[in-house]
């Protein structure tokens, strides 16, 4: 007896199909998208050849569209290239779209969504700019797509479209030629910014900034990008600030006086504001917040170079914590800390370390420290040993809110991994909160990175890092 054939479906009925297999097959989202419905929409309006702004209101005939068997099958084996690569939509389609304009995109260049985009298009630069806006830098311009927006929304300009990859220079051409600019976007193929003596009046950048943990962490659509346009850390640092740091370094010397950068940087700008706690920048509002995408004026990073002033930073100074009067001190501090800023204090470990002082953090095995600004106590920290032979564990690292972003939680953490290496340590551990991001910085920038847990806690998300010390015999302080 013949099957029967697959049932007729409405163009809305075959979107949410495609909708629920993307669900199911647990794809990730973020090229273009966020969700699996407006990628199953743009899936099937783009096999059909159908405007992707048609409309899928139930209630709208355009929803009611009669989807052929023929046409069904050429929606599933889209739908199944998908799931199976795991590639990016716009990758299988060769087209993103960015601010309502069309471009092409491959495998060359990573998928365009830059928030920048959204800053061009809605004017937000236009009070930093004037008549005298002549010259625009796109650098990592990768599909030439910022290029080609701000030649668009700037008609007065030149731009000069610049990025490391030739690949993704060939790609930019496609655009650029599409769009009918070759006669006012430039292409040039070269690592960081152009020292040709040029003077840009307006530089954008969509940088590699993902930091090492993230980069590990990515799902395939975006392995499936070239990890040269993402990866923050090629230097060495895992806090993915690598290319900005050369980046802020250079670009004042080739930016015209009243010039502006703008900088997007994703979700990394716990990262950013620890790198650069000193730069004065202004955060630029998108559909994505206000933390995303910032400005920074000529001004501000030629400010960055110059040396502080010396009465700008308190003088820190850091004691160790030797007599009873200096543990009271401790120990009253540690409540504040507790009642201000720990996490979970309920069920911290904290209060068996309160009872157990001056033991917990005292000598052979362990030290504390109180900072001061002048006569003020303003921070502390300890460490102690763990159950694991030559490796001690740096905690209760804690900072008055009036003295933050000033270094000092740095020094703290510094000066206990030198007390832990002359008690003849050989690693120092540290733990934290994954959404503590600020402080995974740092401690990334101290040179820790994840090891296997050195303590049992009652919460699996907390992250475990650790960094050897310089090498120190490990000393029989350690097993007395």
């Amino acid at each position: 007896m013949p099957s029967s054939p697959p049932p007729a479906l409405s163009l809305l009925q075959a979107v949410e199909q495609a909708e629920q297999q993307l669900t199911q097959a647990g794809v990730a989202f973020g090229h273009g998208t966020t969700n699996a419905f407006d990628e199953a929409a743009w899936l099937v309006l783009w096999r059909l050849g159908l405007p992707l702004d048609t409309s899928l209101d139930p209630e709208e005939i355009s929803s009611k569209r009669a989807v052929t068997l023929a046409e069904q099958g050429l929606i599933a084996t889209l739908i199944e290239a998908r799931i199976q690569t795991r590639k990016p939509a716009a990758y299988l389609t060769q087209e993103a779209w960015l601010q309502g304009v069309a471009f092409y995109v491959d495998e060359r260049a990573i998928v365009p969504r830059s928030l920048i985009a959204e800053v061009l298009m809605e004017g937000h630069l236009d009070y930093w700019l004037s008549e005298e806006t002549h010259r625009v830098l796109d650098l990592c311009t990768g599909n030439g797509s910022l290029a080609v927006l701000a030649a668009m929304v700037y008609p007065d300009v030149k731009v000069q479209a610049s990025d490391i990859s030739q690949d993704a220079l060939e790609v930019a051409r496609i655009n650029i030629d599409r769009h009918g600019l070759q006669e006012r976007i430039f292409l040039r193929q070269g690592d960081g910014i152009p020292t040709s003596g040029s003077h840009y009046d307006l530089i954008l950048c969509n940088p590699p900034y993902v930091n090492a943990q993230s980069m590990a962490e990515l799902p395939p659509e975006f392995q499936a990008e070239p990890a040269l346009a993402l990866d923050g850390n090629s230097a060495g640092s895992t806090d993915g600030m690598d290319f900005i740091r050369q980046l802020l370094r250079a670009a004042p010397a080739q930016m015209s006086p009243e010039a502006i950068l703008v900088l997007e940087i994703g979700h990394e700008r716990p990262y950013f504001e620890t790198a650069f706690p000193d730069l004065e920048v202004i955060w630029l509002e998108t559909s994505a917040g206000e933390d995303q995408v910032l400005l920074v004026t000529r001004a501000a990073l030629l400010a960055l170079q110059q040396p502080a002033a010396v009465a700008a930073t308190p003088a820190f100074t850091l004691r160790s914590v030797n007599t009873a009067q200096d543990y009271e001190v401790f120990r009253e501090l540690l409540q504040e800390y507790a009642a201000k800023d720990l996490a979970d204090a309920a069920n911290s470990s904290i209060w068996k370390d309160l009872e157990a002082l001056p033991e917990r953090y005292g000598p052979p095995h362990g030290g504390a420290l109180l900072a001061y600004a002048g006569d003020a106590l303003v921070g502390c920290g300890a460490l102690t040993r763990t159950q694991q032979p030559g490796v001690a564990e740096i905690k209760r690292i804690y900072v008055r809110e009036a003295f933050r972003r000033q270094g000092l939680a740095r020094a703290i953490t510094q000066q206990l991994m030198a007390q832990a290496q002359a008690l003849g340590y050989h690693t120092a551990a540290i733990s934290t909160w994954p959404e503590n991001a600020q402080a995974l910085a740092l401690y990334q920038q101290l040179g820790f990175a994840p090891v296997a847990p050195f303590k049992i806690h009652p919460h699996a998300q907390l992250v475990f890092l650790g960094v050897p010390l310089a090498s120190s015999a490990a000393s029989s302080k350690l097993s007395t």
